[in-house]
């Protein structure tokens, strides 16, 4: 578990390394520029660790929100939730098919791109949101376990 911390704090790195090395521009420099981790253990011990903020390998403007995925299997429901602060509802938009989430939002002053790949297959049709304080919290229903779209052929 501490290799792949350090691992990660490595990277982490490189990439402050990288940045403040030239890959900015003077006039990119002296825009406020916001960068962070996340890291906690999962529920079966193993780490997770998350990079939020300003883009640290491309100039796409994009910052990636922290988010936080919250399972209930009993209750069949999976929540996503994904800090955006500085953006109105209307400037969100959410995709989602059964295994990934893509929440983008964008203003004036803030762009925002997260692809959330999901702790269980849902039903992308049932997600309802809720934007309240600067937080998008999603909520979608759990898909039955199914065959992956096998059916069985009846023979005539």
């Amino acid at each position: 578990m501490l290799d792949e911390l350090d691992h990660y704090f490595d990277e982490f790195e490189k990439d402050i390394q990288e940045i403040m090395r030239g890959s900015m521009s003077s006039a990119e420099v002296s825009k406020p520029f916001m960068a962070g981790f996340s890291f906690k253990l999962g529920p079966e011990g193993r780490p997770s660790f998350q990079i939020f903020g300003d883009s640290l390998t491309g100039k796409d403007g994009y910052r990636s929100p922290l988010t936080e995925q919250f399972l209930d299997e009993k209750g069949g429901r999976l929540n996503l939730v994904v800090d955006m602060p500085g953006v109105e509802k209307d400037e969100i938009k959410v995709d989602a098919t059964d295994e990934s989430a893509i929440v983008t939002a964008e203003n004036e002053s803030r762009r925002y791109r997260a692809e959330v790949g999901l702790k269980a297959r849902v039903d992308p049709d049932s997600g309802k949101a809720e934007y309240r304080n600067g937080v998008l919290d999603i909520s979608f229903s759990l898909k039955d376990k199914d065959n992956k779209g096998f059916k069985r052929v009846d023979i005539v």
